[in-house]
């Protein structure tokens, strides 16, 4: 391989199950966000109906968003070990020199310090940690989440399976954080945005079109070094 890789040629990167896991997010994290709003700050009767029944129906929603969210969560963990090179850990974790050495510049770029961008076609090792961190608080809402659910329902199935959170937190503990990750999820998803937006702009790659199509066009060069380690396995 010459020492630069001079890289045009149109390029499948987002597999179907990424492109699903990322709109059936979209959609499950839009109704949680107004359904538990809702649930927290209920503001009344709503299209004359009486207030237990639209109080009742927005928790079934919000319950049904938080049970496939979490569902497709574990699928798409299941992809970081058997996806392609961008789906995996690899691809979003700074697990090799090169990622590591990259995650300063990336955040120097994104936060105007620096005009200089490391070329990456599947996730840059910001954007991957950014992912990270959300499923981490996904994780950590739908434990919250849940174990309330429970506590409404002693004798179910979550009862039995969460009822120990409480043995760490109290009710009030768990309900200010759940309503505080709320607020996180916007900003990440502002964030998110915002990223992905300037990403498309400067590199003119076809990002935003790419989680539809899975297909970007880099049009970038990069060392030897750099594409070999984006590439591996």
């Amino acid at each position: 391989m010459s020492e630069h890789a001079e890289t045009f040629a149109r390029r499948y990167v987002w597999q179907p199950m990424v492109r699903w896991y990322h709109w059936i997010n979209v959609l499950c994290m839009f109704l949680l966000a107004v359904t538990g709003y809702y649930i927290g700050t209920p503001f009344g009767n709503v299209l004359g109906l009486p207030a237990p029944y639209v109080t009742g129906t927005v928790r079934f929603v919000h319950f049904v968003a938080a049970i496939v969210l979490s569902l497709i969560l574990i699928l798409r963990l299941y992809w970081a070990f058997v996806g392609n090179r961008y789906a995996k850990w690899g691809g979003l974790l700074p697990l090799n020199k090169v990622r590591g050495r990259d995650v300063i510049q990336q955040a120097k770029y994104y936060l105007f310090l620096s005009s200089e961008r490391p070329p990456y076609v599947g996730h840059n090792p910001v954007a991957g940690l950014s992912y990270i961190f959300l499923w981490v608080i996904t994780i950590i809402q739908g434990i919250t989440g849940l174990a309330l659910y429970a506590e409404a329902n002693p004798n179910g199935f979550w009862s039995f399976l969460l009822g120990w959170t409480f043995r760490l937190a109290s009710n009030q503990t768990m309900r200010f954080v759940h309503h505080f990750l709320l607020w996180i999820f916007v900003i990440f998803f502002l964030v998110h945005l915002y990223m992905a937006i300037l990403g498309d702009v400067e590199e003119q790659d076809g990002l935003m079109t790419s989680i539809v199509s899975g297909f970007k066009w880099p049009h970038f060069r990069r060392s030897a070094e750099d594409e070999i380690a984006e590439l591996k396995p």
